[in-house]
């Protein structure tokens, strides 16, 4: 496949063959918390990091023992009723909402944060037909970076893909950024010889609401790496794309932690593998 630099720049790549096996599971990790039990009492996480810190437009998981009844998953547009269970957020301008679902299991819910919610304190109640509804609070922010991984617990190996360029004849070959067994997923090495330039595109949430692309920044090993576009990723509700490029100079430095910054609030740490 190949194409314009400016495509790069932006966040078309999903539009190219392969895209929609990548973004089946890339969805499919984001509803997978990686929780081996669930919590006692609810709690509302950021769906890419874990962390208790949310942002509009974004994903959200909640966690509680018997909050679902079955296990059923939706593809856009999303509904506010899934399995038999609704979600509603109420923010701190006290504007209340059903939010858009798309997974569901007995002890998870993971939807969208809706866009226009109130920075502040938010109350997320879970409405599944107890007559006394399960309720937490969460924290919403502008941004809350968050990069999904493979093995859908925000550490590790990221859900990303790869693009390599041949300086000599610009075209573009997707190449594999980690691979997958029935057991786990590892990270697969990435050749950036100096005969092609290789561009990295991670995915997650809580990015979009950058203040510019300027405030968006990255490291591999403590090399810095040039960020192309942060922003929607554009097929499915609050999923976000980071488009960089590979620095050269990583060649040879093996499987290291790639640190993603926006508006000075870092991403959760993942791993990437350069050959």
């Amino acid at each position: 496949m190949s194409m314009s630099r400016k495509s790069l720049q932006h966040n078309f790549l999903f539009t190219t063959r392969g895209g929609a096996a990548t973004l089946a599971l890339i969805v499919a990790l984001s509803g997978e918390f990686g929780m081996a039990q669930p919590p006692k009492s609810l709690a509302v996480v950021n769906s890419g990091n874990g962390g208790t810190v949310i942002a509009p437009n974004s994903l959200a998981s909640a966690l509680g023992k018997g909050i679902g009844a079955s296990t059923e998953s939706a593809d856009p547009p999303l509904p506010t009723i899934l399995g038999g269970v609704s979600v509603q957020m109420t923010d701190s301008s006290k504007a209340s909402v059903l939010v858009p679902l798309f997974y569901v299991n007995p002890n998870q819910i993971n939807f969208v944060i809706p866009d226009g919610v109130a920075m502040g304190m938010a109350t997320v109640k879970i409405l599944n037909g107890d007559s006394t509804p399960m309720s937490t609070t969460v924290q919403v922010a502008p941004v809350a970076p968050g990069l999904l991984t493979t093995n859908g617990a925000g550490t590790g190996v990221a859900a990303a893909i790869a693009i390599r360029r041949s300086i000599a004849t610009q075209t573009d070959t997707e190449v594999p950024v980690y691979h997958c067994d029935a057991n786990s997923c590892t990270s697969t090495p990435i050749d950036v010889g100096a005969d092609a330039q290789v561009f990295l595109e991670l995915y997650g949430t809580g990015i979009r609401g950058r203040t510019s692309l300027a405030n968006v920044s990255a490291t591999i090993d403590g090399v810095s790496a040039t960020v192309l576009f942060a922003g929607p990723q554009g097929l499915f509700p609050g999923l976000d794309q980071v488009n960089l490029v590979l620095p050269q100079d990583l060649q040879g430095h093996g499987e290291q932690d790639l640190v993603l910054t926006v508006d000075g609030h870092a991403a959760n740490k993942v791993r990437v593998n350069v050959k």
